[in-house]
């Protein structure tokens, strides 16, 4: 006898089942990720530099924008998708207790264990839900690419370091100086 398994019988669950997991999770299109092991000390510092460079560029702007730099927090995206991106920018009020509403900015530094997670279905969950800026860091190589939101479409820029996230808040960083 021959079993073939088709999607409906893959299970699907939803932000409910997913507050009550143990351990680290993501959930995308009502299938879970785990997230273990925890990312490895460069990653984690790679990630506090990212949010110690947006965090002063807001204080030397003194932009009060409402926008906030979150690390390692939850993106609820819909009922049945909740991502935990490395750093995110969200310029929109927090009702509860994660974003629901899409960051202006991304920041995922790979690991060998989200590489085609990162590079491929969260590239376009972000695109998709209107993530404006998406860095992707590769430490290992020193590489870093960056993502605008053109047309509902990333394209990738070189050099580009004035972040406009909402229409009356710009932050400049030199991302690329983090790959020294």
């Amino acid at each position: 006898m021959s079993f073939e398994l088709t999607i409906q019988d893959i299970p699907h669950y939803t932000y409910k089942d997913y507050e009550i997991w143990d351990g680290d999770w993501e959930l995308i299109r009502g299938i879970p990720y785990a997230m273990a092991p925890a990312p490895d000390w460069k990653h984690q510092n790679t990630g506090g530099e990212f949010v110690y460079r947006f965090k002063e560029a807001f204080e030397k702007t003194k932009a009060n924008c409402g926008c906030v730099v979150l690390y390692e927090c939850d993106w609820k995206v819909t009922d049945d998708t909740v991502v935990r991106p490395d750093v995110m920018i969200v310029c929109e009020p927090i009702e509860g207790k994660y974003p629901v509403n899409p960051p202006a900015l991304i920041v995922e530094i790979l690991s060998p264990s989200t590489v085609l997670k990162d590079r491929n279905t969260k590239f376009n969950l972000y695109q998709s839900y209107g993530v404006k800026y998406y860095l992707v860091a590769n430490m290992e190589r020193k590489e870093l690419e960056l993502y605008t939101l053109q047309d509902n479409v990333y394209k990738q820029q070189h050099g580009l370091t004035c972040f406009n996230l909402t229409g009356n808040c710009s932050i400049e960083v030199d991302v690329w100086r983090l790959l020294v």
